[in-house]
């Protein structure tokens, strides 16, 4: 990231070399913008459903006892026996890992992307 600002900076003749500076809590700072983006575009268009709110609450209700995980965690395992999850064009069959869904946690910096990047992978079942 401070190569691609340093890269940024020089385009409009501003020296900054990303080897000798630092930001301090910069992952931090991004995490606490992109919230912010995230909460803007909830509270000013009514249209939206707020998926990443969506998401959270759907691998909440899967974590919330061990009945439920260990049904999700048996879906996974049959889908991938029987051939149930398929992606592409054509549709090709697919094995899924056995992954435990993460949930957020906002001491956690990264842990939206987290969530959301393995709701991706998990997306079949």
């Amino acid at each position: 990231m401070m190569e691609a600002l340093e890269k940024l900076l020089h385009e409009h003749d501003i020296a900054f070399d990303a080897v000798d500076r630092q930001v301090m809590c910069f992952a931090h700072i991004i995490n606490l913008c992109s919230g912010h983006v995230i909460n803007a575009i909830n509270d000013n268009d009514e249209s939206t459903s707020d998926p990443i709110g969506l998401a959270c609450g759907a691998v909440r209700s899967i974590q919330a006892s061990g009945l439920c995980r260990d049904a999700f965690n048996e879906v996974v395992q049959n889908g991938n026996t029987k051939g149930w999850f398929k992606t592409g064009e054509p549709p090709r069959t697919i094995q899924l890992k056995q992954l435990q869904l993460l949930q957020d946690m906002c001491v956690q910096w990264n842990s939206t992307y987290f969530v959301i990047n393995r709701l991706g992978v998990m997306r079949p079942v």
